[in-house]
This record gives structure tokens, C-alpha cells and sequence, in this order.
């Protein structure tokens, strides 16, 4: 085998096996379904459970800004990012409502589609500039995904963000942070 065909030979084998795997992004209020053919993650474990990972407030250390909310289907499961100002996630909170879910402001119950809501809480946080102008601007997103229907932001006040996913039903969710800049990602599987 000639010694430049094993190069391209192994990229287009790496490119293949990767195909397909990456999230498919969701225009926001549009539906992205994933295809009845398309099999389940079977490997996807996670919990429903609440998953909680502290971190202290520094003196001289500004909150971290919320910077986008996008959410997006792959397969198996669908993902919710949030991406924020700086390099390391904020601290961080995500659990199954028990009750209604209130707006930290006026305590009126929020409603999401679905007949289950996954909370996020993070902090220190913030989802608004210096100036007091929301980021990101989009506060209610509608993917019309199989398992997040609707994100709805519940909370910007004092150093603490809370974001509520409406789910069609209880799935197991799972948990990870990204650095540079800093995301969290949380993905919902797909019911049957």
C-alpha cells in the first residue's frame, strides 16, 4: 500500500465513525424531531437524582455572565448548553421539581409545555450586564425537541441564575462542564 494512501485511508475511517454523533442544533421555535429510524444512545448514563457542585464566592471575583442558552437534539438524547463569560463554570445545582416552580421575583408559578420540569440553578451567576441589560436576550426558548419542549429563565436576581426545562416525562439527565469558555451542558435522554 503506498505510504500516502494510509493517511487518507485512516482520516476518512476517523471521519466516519465520528459522523452523526455531534448534536444537531435547533432553530429556536422551530421543531427538530430526530428520525424514528434512529436508534437510542444505549451507553447514556446519568441520574434523576439532583446533581450539585459547589463553589465559593471570591472577593473581587465577578459572577459569571450567562453569555447564550441553545439547546439541540443528538442521538438519544437532547442537550441544553450554557455558555458563559468566563473560564470555569459557576456553581451549580440541577434536580427535578417537586412542586410548581416560581419566578424568584414574584413568586408566580411559571408553566413550561411538558409535564415535568428539570431545574438549573447556578451561582454566582448573572444573566444581565453591568448595565442591567439581559443576556442573553432570549429568555424562553421552544425547540419543539423529543425530551426539552420548552427553557425558561425563572431567576436573575443576587448572584443567582435559575433556568427550568419542561420535559414531556422523568428521564434520566446527566451533567458536564466544559472549560474556555466555560459551558455547561446538560443532556436529557429521549423517552421510547
Amino acid at each position: 500500500m503506498p505510504r500516502r494512501f494510509v493517511p487518507v485511508a485512516l482520516a476518512a475511517l476517523v471521519w466516519a465513525a465520528c459522523r452523526g454523533r455531534e448534536p444537531r442544533q435547533s432553530a429556536l421555535g422551530a421543531p427538530s424531531a430526530t428520525p424514528a429510524s434512529a436508534s437510542q444512545d444505549t451507553t447514556f448514563a446519568g441520574t434523576t437524582a439532583p446533581v450539585q457542585r459547589l463553589r465559593p464566592t471570591r472577593a473581587g471575583v465577578p459572577a459569571a455572565m450567562l453569555r447564550s442558552v441553545t439547546a439541540a437534539s443528538a442521538r438519544g438524547y437532547d442537550r441544553v448548553a450554557f455558555e458563559l463569560s468566563t473560564d470555569s463554570a459557576p456553581g451549580y445545582r440541577v434536580e427535578y421539581a417537586a412542586g410548581p416552580v416560581r419566578s424568584c421575583g414574584s413568586g408566580d408559578v411559571v408553566s413550561v409545555a411538558g409535564s415535568e420540569r428539570l431545574v438549573v440553578h447556578l451561582e454566582p451567576a448573572s444573566a444581565h450586564d453591568d448595565h442591567g441589560n439581559p443576556v442573553p436576550r432570549q429568555r424562553d426558548l421552544v425547540p419543539g425537541l423529543p425530551a426539552v419542549r420548552e427553557v425558561k429563565l425563572v431567576c436573575d436576581f443576587e448572584g443567582q441564575v435559575e433556568w427550568v426545562l419542561g420535559l414531556p416525562t422523568k428521564e434520566p439527565y446527566r451533567v458536564t462542564e466544559l472549560a474556555g469558555p466555560a459551558r455547561l451542558l446538560l443532556d436529557v435522554k429521549q423517552g421510547p
